[in-house]
């Protein structure tokens, strides 16, 4: 790794639990690779700290961009001063980052990751029926990029009620008769992806019945460690193809390297 001045270029990402990410050391490698003179930091903060620690850190000029993972997505959208387009229809980030005019701008690559990350394994999106469990910020990511990859249907649910009924009427009014919510994996779905925390900690329950998996299916998980987890295992055991969290941040690291180094 080159060595830290007081010239290089600092990025934070910040989240609670904040032990499992990746993203600092492969973000931090690309950055290496490219010639680029940063380094991305990872920061624990509670949800109860989120508007404290987005001041300190917008403070600190030498502080580019900062990449947000759970439980910050929603809250962090109130520190930017504009959004894009895909973050003003979700509602979440992913990311934002200081412009030249020292204004923050957020954006969300959340489903950009997960859906190349599953066409770079040559598995097609257009056409298919799509199953998530989750509609907090990754899966309202996910349900937009895979609708707008050409998705037949997303079917979708999650306990948190609000959460579910806010997605299914802004994507019931983008994507007309091609959205529906139901606790069960259909028999016709093509794609199951769990875009929930379940499974980041041992004992969490299955976000999907294995019962209700098929091998012809594709199951998908946005969660980075343990890899893989409990359902990925159960998944292969029925046939399944496979897709966990590392390769959804894989997917993400272009689009991401790009957006937190061209702000400047």
């Amino acid at each position: 790794m080159t060595s830290l001045t007081g010239k290089t270029r600092v990025h934070a990402l910040i989240g609670s639990p904040i032990s499992q990410v990746l993203a600092p050391g492969w973000l931090t490698k690309r950055m290496e690779d490219a010639g680029y003179d940063g380094v991305l930091v990872p920061l624990q903060v509670e949800r109860g700290n989120l508007d404290t620690a987005l001041a300190a850190l917008k403070a600190m000029l030498n502080i580019d961009s900062i990449l947000i993972t759970l439980p910050h997505k929603f809250g962090a959208i109130a520190h930017c001063d504009r959004l894009s387009d895909r973050a003003k229809v979700l509602g979440a980030i992913n990311a934002m980052r200081r412009e030249q005019d020292g204004r923050w701008l957020g954006d969300n690559f959340d489903g950009a990751g997960l859906t190349a990350g599953l066409k770079k394994a040559g598995h097609a999106i257009a056409g298919k029926n799509v199953f998530m469990v989750g509609a907090g910020g990754a899966g309202s990511s996910i349900g937009v990029s895979m609708l707008e990859e050409g998705a037949r249907r997303l079917t979708f649910h999650d306990l948190d009620a609000s959460n579910q009924n806010s997605l299914f009427d802004r994507l019931s009014k983008a994507y007309p008769g091609k959205v529906s919510i139901d606790t069960a994996v259909p028999r016709d779905c093509d794609i199951v992806v769990n875009a929930t925390s379940a499974g980041l900690r041992d004992g969490d329950p299955l976000p999907v019945d294995p019962a209700q998996l098929a091998p012809h299916m594709i199951v998908a998980d946005v969660i980075t460690d343990p890899v893989p987890t409990r359902l990925l295992s159960e998944a292969a055991k029925i046939g399944c193809a496979t897709r966990d969290g590392t390769h959804m941040l894989d997917g993400q690291i272009a689009l991401l390297f790009s957006f937190m180094t061209s702000g400047h």
